[in-house]
């Protein structure tokens, strides 16, 4: 028998939830657009210079803790790694809403990581590597975790194809570093990646509990992220690839 009480109450939580992080989303930045700044900064297509700067001045505080405390680049990266072990934990055994959270919760230690590093003349040759090794263990485990989740259903296509074009789209700057190049075009660079599938994952959750499975098929949201992931991110390599070979001085043959 259906508990309907129960059942209202996850909606009217789910709704509470989603319009708190909506309310609080909008006056922040809102508050942050009104006060005067820099203009320009980093930027792309999902992630405006404005979006990217509120975000980094929210993260300001934690910065400042770090610094005050000698909490060093390298201690981020350890924490960030070990974030992203529990992250693939969370997706595997379909602790999605967790896992979304704390995806983006290592996305922002990577974030500030290299600004720590700058602020607090730490950065080093050693540290740089070990950020990249980092980086590309965190890219891999959230994308494993929902490879384990999903290893019973068509999704797990989608999940690989996004696991490889993020795979391409580290490789290709490398590459191209390597070559001379450098290399930061693209549509989804790191940043857009974690808030991609974070954000898709927690309001996923969110939009099951109020609104239930769409069209009989449960997690229909965190599957169209899924599956936006997959084109978008191998697009973002192909854009690399082009860049990359044009810079090298000879045209891309079809």
């Amino acid at each position: 028998m259906v508990d309907h009480s129960n059942s209202a109450l996850d909606e009217a939580f789910a709704l509470a939830v989603l319009a708190f992080i909506a309310l609080t989303a909008t006056v922040s930045i809102s508050a942050y657009l009104r006060r005067p700044r820099q203009a320009g900064g980093e930027g792309s297509i999902i992630l405006g210079p404005a979006i990217r700067g509120w975000y980094l001045d929210n993260l300001r505080p934690f910065e400042e803790l770090c610094v005050q405390h000698g909490i060093s680049p390298t201690v981020l990266s350890y924490l960030q790694l070990g974030g992203s072990l529990v992250v693939g934990y969370c997706y595997a055994v379909g602790l999605l809403f967790t896992g979304g959270w704390l995806l983006m919760f290592t996305g922002t230690l990577d974030m500030i990581d290299g600004r720590i590093a700058r602020r607090t003349n730490t950065g080093s040759a050693r540290g740089a590597f070990l950020d990249s090794v980092v980086d590309r263990y965190a890219d891999s485990l959230a994308y494993l975790g929902l490879a384990v989740f999903f290893r019973d259903a068509w999704v797990l296509w989608p999940v690989l194809f996004a696991f490889l074009g993020t795979l391409m789209v580290s490789y290709a700057r490398a590459r191209g570093e390597g070559l001379g190049v450098q290399c930061k075009v693209g549509m989804l660079q790191r940043p857009e990646r974690y808030v991609i599938l974070g954000f898709g994952s927690v309001f996923g959750v969110l939009f099951e509990h109020i609104a239930g499975p769409v069209a009989g098929h449960s997690f229909a949201l965190i599957i169209v992220t899924i599956v936006a992931l997959a084109v978008l991110v191998n697009f973002t390599a192909w854009q690399r690839v082009v860049y990359i070979w044009r810079a090298l001085g000879e045209p891309p043959h079809a």
